[in-house]
């Protein structure tokens, strides 16, 4: 066989080697939407869901303080009131964690014995810093569920600012924020360009860097209302390495037992002595 001379190889694997990926979905070039007309779309599906009630299987491997890493699968369920009560479960005999916040708390408690750990903090004295201990923070998920409906005041900080891109087929809204001497970005979330669903969450720190990201997919009609959510999550914490998939099951806006619509306020209430060796409180 014939030797092609390096001159003419290096040239050719380089020009492999920057060939675009072929995805087998071509870029969007059509027209798209302004801002307000975004929103507005974005709105109409995120304000028919006010609650949910959901079940859930799970995988996740939760690195705690210390930096030991724990890895738990199983089940739980799924509670929300929009805007700021999440209640999220994950285990039934064996009880491995819990992730829950209302409008004066939050908390994540890890009950098997190796963590057997309450994390906890008052709303009023939150911050950043205080809550990196958290291995999953509750403000955080709130935030991937990605129903929650936008400001339509585009002035009002945080304000989005829209971006598009053609190969992910997504318009890419990102949220900035003024500091005392900059603006920052919070929040980037990528909707679909044919649907108008969020496809992936990006949440930031002061200084840019990413600490939550989450891809979602499979969204689902919520029965009766008529608003979708997605399914299928995918959570990385990049500050200490946890991570957690989920995969919603019989998606519900709420479910009755007896005269009880659940979820309810009393839903959302943090337990106070929820049966762990240590209680940490976020200051």
């Amino acid at each position: 066989m014939r030797t092609l001379p390096l001159t003419l190889l290096l040239p050719a694997l380089l020009l492999a080697s920057c060939a675009p990926r072929q995805t087998g979905v071509p870029p969007y070039t059509g027209p798209t939407l302004p801002l307000p007309q975004l929103v507005d779309q974005i709105n109409a599906n995120n304000s028919k869901i006010t609650t949910l009630r959901a079940l859930h299987t799970f995988e996740a491997t939760l690195v705690d303080d210390k930096g030991k890493s724990h890895t738990f699968a199983g089940d739980g369920a799924l509670l929300y009131t929009k805007s700021d009560k999440l209640l999220l479960t994950a285990g039934a005999l064996i009880r491995y964690f819990e992730i829950g916040s209302n409008s004066d708390e939050y908390w994540f408690t890890a009950f098997p014995d190796e963590v057997s750990t309450q994390w906890w903090g008052d709303k009023n004295n939150f911050t950043e810093e205080g809550a990196r201990q958290i291995p999953i923070r509750p403000d955080l998920l709130l935030e991937v569920l990605g129903v929650n409906t936008i400001e339509t005041n585009l002035l009002q900080p945080p304000v989005p600012v829209l971006r598009f891109n053609n190969d992910a087929r997504a318009y890419m809204l990102v949220w900035s924020a003024p500091l005392k001497n900059r603006w920052a970005a919070e929040k980037e979330v990528w909707y679909d360009v044919d649907t108008k669903l969020p496809k992936l969450v990006l949440l930031f720190d002061a200084n840019g860097r990413i600490i939550l990201r989450a891809y979602l997919r499979d969204h689902k009609p919520v029965p009766g209302v008529g608003g979708q959510v997605a399914t299928n999550y995918d959570l990385f914490f990049p500050e200490n390495k946890s991570h957690m998939a989920l995969r919603l099951t019989d998606v519900q806006p709420y479910i009755t037992k007896g005269k009880i619509r659940i979820p309810n306020p009393g839903s959302f209430a943090r337990p106070t002595d929820p049966g762990v060796r240590k209680q940490i409180e976020i200051k």
